[in-house]
């Protein structure tokens, strides 16, 4: 367990981290820019981390820990929330099952950690690392539930994770009405898929 002082240099250093992100791409915040935002030296600064990635690497896990989880996470809450999406008539129908959202969507909605989904690089460093997070659990419900093997299940996971990021991208990771349209189209396309796969 970290002692305080370590949580506080580790705490201005994150926080540093997301306010230059808020001004620059990270391609350009350095180790000194990154050490004079949070008031800490570069000897203090490599006492904890080995370069800036590791920074990036506690900032997606603080915001992942961070966001309410689903009951049942990744591809098996899709064909929840495609579900609940068809018997709903508005957007605002959905608002209580948004912890449904894969995790990605659930993690750029806090406003705190939003910044980090706005920097093309440290996006795709994110979404990766969640990746990595879930796709044990999300590999064995789909091998569970489908007729696949554990290399097809990873396979369709990326997917279902990647097409589900580059389209928040692309939409500016907003909830209005057209994303909630495209969400819909989107989630009865992959749940007809999913059903699809109970037949093979």
């Amino acid at each position: 367990m970290a002692d305080k002082r370590t949580l506080i240099t580790k705490t201005a250093v994150k926080e540093a981290m997301l306010e230059l992100l808020s001004q620059t791409a990270f391609n350009y915040i350095t180790v000194s820019s990154l050490c004079r935002e949070a008031g800490v030296g570069r000897a203090t600064f490599y006492t904890h981390y080995t370069g800036l990635t590791d920074v990036v690497d506690e900032l997606a896990d603080d915001a992942i820990n961070a966001t309410k989880r689903a009951k049942t996470d990744g591809i098996s809450s899709i064909v929840q929330l495609a579900e609940k999406m068809r018997k709903s008539t508005e957007p605002s129908a959905l608002e209580p099952y948004m912890d449904l959202l894969p995790v990605c969507q659930r993690v750029a909605d806090n406003p705190k950690y939003k910044v980090l989904f706005k920097d093309a690089f440290v996006s795709e460093y994110i979404i990766m690392r969640i990746y990595r997070k879930e796709r044990d659990a999300n590999i064995s419900w789909l091998c569970k539930n489908y007729r696949i093997s554990s290399e097809q299940a990873d396979k369709l996971f990326l997917f279902a994770i990647m097409g589900a990021f580059e389209v928040n991208r692309a939409m500016g990771w907003k909830k209005d009405d057209s994303w909630y349209n495209v969400q819909k189209v989107l989630l009865t396309f992959l749940e007809g898929g999913y059903n699809a796969l109970k037949k093979l």
